[in-house]
Parts: C-alpha cells; structure tokens; sequence
C-alpha cells in the first residue's frame, strides 16, 4: 500500500510539472484563446484522475459546476471581451476548486458561511500541507523500494532539489535588484551562456514552479484530508429572538417607505417628471444609481440573516416577520427600478460603457434573486440560499455569451446618429466582437473621430498580426482577421 501511494505521489508531482510547463507555454506572453479551455480540461482530469477511487458519478452540484467551468473556459475561444477575460480568469478557478470539494465530499453543506472558510483553508493552508506530503511520500515510497543508505540519501537530495529551484531563482531575482556588486558578477557569469536571457528565463522558472507546487499540493491535500476536522468546520447556526428582527425590518420599512413617497413626488411622472429645486436634468442622471445598488444589497443581506437565524418557535411572530421581510422585498424591488431609471437616463447623456451595461445586467440579477427570496419567505421547503448561489452562477455564464460589445457599440453608434455625440476613443477600445460596426464608422464625416477611429482600427490590426499562436485561436479574432484581410486597408 505504501508503495502505491508513493507511486502515485510520483505520478502527481510528473503530471503537475508537466501542467506547470503547459501554463508557462500558453499564457506566457500570448493571448488567451482555446488553450484556456485545453489547461482547464487537463486540470479537471488530473483532479478526477487522482481521486478516482475516492468519487462517484452521482447527482451533485459539485458535477453540476462542470458545466458553467466549460462554458467559461470555452468564452476565450468564443470572445475576447477584455472585463470577463479577466474575470473568468480568476472565477473558473474558484469555481474549479468548488466543484472539487463537493464532488469529493458531496454531503458537505455548501449554503453556510462555515464553507467559504473551507474553501479558503482547501485552497491555501491545505495547499501548503498538500505539498510537504506528496514529496514526503514519494521519498518513502523510494526508501522502501531501495533499502541501502546511499540510496535514500540521493533521493533526499533531488527532492531538495526540485524543491530549491523555484525558491533560488526568487533569491537570485531580489539579491541581483539589491546588490549592484552580486549584480556585476552574476552578469559576469551569465556571459558564458550567450544564447541565455537570463532575464527571461527566472520569470519562466518562477511561473512554472507556481503552477506546479500549487497543483501538486491542491490534488494531494485531498489524500491527507481528515475527516474529523470536517466536522468541527460546521459552524453552528446562532437564532436570535425573532422579535428582534422584527424591529429592525420596521424601522427599515419606515425609511424606505419615506424614501419611495419623495420618489413619487418626481421619479414616476413619466414625461412631465419634475426634478427637486437646484437639481439640473445631467446632475440628477449622474447621482445615485450605484448607491442604490449597495442598498438593495444591504437588504438582501439583512433578509437572508433574517431567514437564517431568527427563531422559529412563535408562529405568530414568523407571520409578521414574514410580512415585513415581504414588504422589504417590495421596498428593494423600487429601489432596483430607480437605480435602473437613473442609469438608464445617464446612458442616454453620456453613453454606454462596460461598468454601466454589467450594472445593468447586475440589478436583473438582484431582480430575480427577489423573486426567489419572496417565494422562499411564503415557502420555507425552498432553499433560498442554494437557489440564489444556482442562479448566479447560471446568470454569470450566461452573461459570458450575451455579446456585451456588440450591444454597447450598436447603442452609442446609435446615439451618434440620433445626437451627433460620439466618444469614438472608447468605441475602439471595446473587443474584437464590435470591430464590425466601428469598421462601418471609419469613415464617418467628423475628422477627428475619423482619426481615432482609424487609428484603433489600425492598432488591432496590428495586434492580431503579433499573435498567431494556434493556442491562442478565437473565433472573434479570427474573423476580424478575414475582415482587415478583405475589406480595411490603412489609411
């Protein structure tokens, strides 16, 4: 058993350099595209692959999250939409590790506050843990096979080795930035390698060796996970007088109620809406929105606390409690159309960028949860907390493949016609996905938007003919390349 263990520590620590070698290969100065997708899939397979004694194919949201994984990797081969480039970057990992832990422990409680601690002591204490072992297992698997002493000793020192290599090429970088004299003499060295970059080999080392330890020790923490400490992770539920509850949902109600009545006065007045003295039309659509989507969060974090840890033992109590957690839902629901109204108004002077369109796209989101907590309150078989978490991840990945380029240009393109105003800067700066209609606006009659217009057209054009990489292969990308090809010549 101790030989097979040691086996597969080996096989872990190959396979995990092998991975760190690939992520070096593709993201390394090049461009996200369907490489993305191969790493994220021969990630999961060498997750499912380790711990393949110790799973089932069963129903399981830890399964479920597959999907949404898939669909965000297979984004950057779809769109090159620079804000869920980023995004997706970090969350596919995230969600990665999610999926990981419930398909190897699908009886975990994934809607309680006790699990984002799991996660983060999975991804990082467990990580380092994770590490430590798998060498440690693998030289014992060694020691075992090979019984005399000068065995052990070399398999101890290539351990020690593959560990050093990332930790001496970090010490090499800061010694050489420190100390002027260290630097001469290491450049001194380094001549002997003519063909070397020094400089550009340590950030591939460090890169390499990242990826490589934080793998191997993720896969091998779930070998050494215990369950006892499982169980002392589950935080235990703290119910509060619901009488409590009760006064602050009032007195809540109270503001907001106050809050809508001065809105009626001039939000709902349709055309002949008429705004509070010294408040100018552009004022009025600058101001508000963002704070009223921190508030309509606020509420959802206080009806969810509610929900959770009032007590359940006064029937009559839960009635009003319900009511009043209904009548905040009301209350959060026109605050969710006002910062929609307000957005909307500020779009139509000043435009549409990404932070409005996904603010947009964030309060539909909010829209939906309120239908859901509002059903959960009336019905407390529904679970509230699992049915939001669902829904946002399902949310997020659809909001992936929306085209959120191809909207804001055709809106602001749009607006140019109907008013003449254009911020053609911004309008180039949007991804691949709308490089078809500002190629319709190349010649437009304003010379100074001409020239801008042209001037990122050119940029782009520029930019996909330095990265040809067949990692780096997106359909976006792509057919803007036929495009520039067949129907754009520099001006």
């Amino acid at each position: 058993m101790e030989q097979k263990n040691s086996l597969n520590a080996l096989y872990c620590i190959i396979i995990s350099l092998t991975l760190g070698i690939i992520f070096d290969k593709f993201f390394f100065n090049g461009n996200l595209g369907v490489s993305y997708f191969i790493f994220i899939a021969l990630c999961i397979t060498f997750f499912l692959w380790s711990a393949k004694s110790e799973i089932k194919l069963e129903k399981n949201i830890g399964w479920f999250l597959m999907i949404p994984i898939a669909l965000l990797a297979l984004s950057y081969t779809v769109y090159t939409n620079p804000v869920f480039m980023v995004l997706n970057f970090l969350a596919v990992p995230a969600l990665m590790i999610i999926s990981s832990v419930l398909i190897y422990n699908p009886k975990i409680k994934w809607d309680k506050i006790s699990f984002v601690f799991y996660l983060v002591k999975k991804g990082i204490v467990d990580v380092l843990e994770g590490i430590g072992s798998a060498f440690n297992t693998a030289g014992k698997g060694f020691r075992r096979i090979e019984k005399k002493e000068e065995s052990r000793t070399r398999n101890q020192i290539i351990i020690g080795l593959v560990i050093s290599i990332p930790i001496i090429a970090i010490v090499i970088m800061l010694l050489s930035s420190a100390d002027m004299i260290f630097n001469y003499y290491l450049n001194n060295i380094t001549r002997i390698f003519d063909n070397i970059d020094l400089s550009n080999v340590v950030p591939h080392i460090i890169m390499i060796g990242i990826v490589t330890f934080y793998l191997l020790g993720y896969v091998w923490s779930f070998k050494i996970e215990r369950k006892q400490q499982e169980d002392k992770e589950e935080l235990e539920a703290v119910n509060l007088e619901t009488l409590v509850f009760i006064t602050v949902l009032t007195v809540m109600n109270v503001l907001y109620l106050i809050f809508t009545l001065i809105q009626f006065s001039y939000l709902y007045g349709g055309e002949g809406m008429v705004l509070p003295s010294n408040f100018t039309y552009a004022e009025y659509a600058r101001r508000g929105f963002f704070e009223l989507v921190a508030v309509t969060i606020i509420n959802f974090v206080i009806i969810l606390g509610c929900l959770k840890y009032a007590k359940k033992e006064n029937e009559v109590l839960l009635k009003i409690l319900d009511v009043l957690l209904s009548v905040l839902i009301l209350f959060t629901v026109n605050m969710l159309y006002s910062a929609n109204f307000k957005l909307s108004l500020y779009e139509s002077s000043f435009g549409y960028t990404y932070q409005r369109v996904f603010v947009h796209l964030f309060m539909i989101l909010l829209f939906i949860l309120c239908i859901i907590t509002f059903a959960g309150i009336w019905n407390r078989k529904i679970p509230v907390m699992k049915s939001i978490i669902i829904t946002t991840v399902i949310a997020y990945t659809i909001a992936n493949y929306l085209n959120i380029d191809v909207f804001i240009a055709k809106k602001n393109i749009e607006r140019y016609y109907s008013t003449g105003k254009l911020d053609a800067q911004y309008l180039t700066s949007l991804s691949y996905e709308a490089v078809p209609l500002i190629l319709d606006m190349k010649n437009i009659k304003d010379i100074s938007m001409q020239n801008t217009i042209n001037e990122g057209l050119k940029y782009k054009k520029e930019e996909l003919a330095r990265h040809k990489n067949l990692g780096e292969f997106n359909f976006s990308r792509r057919k803007v390349q036929k495009l520039f090809e067949n129907n754009y010549t520099d001006k």
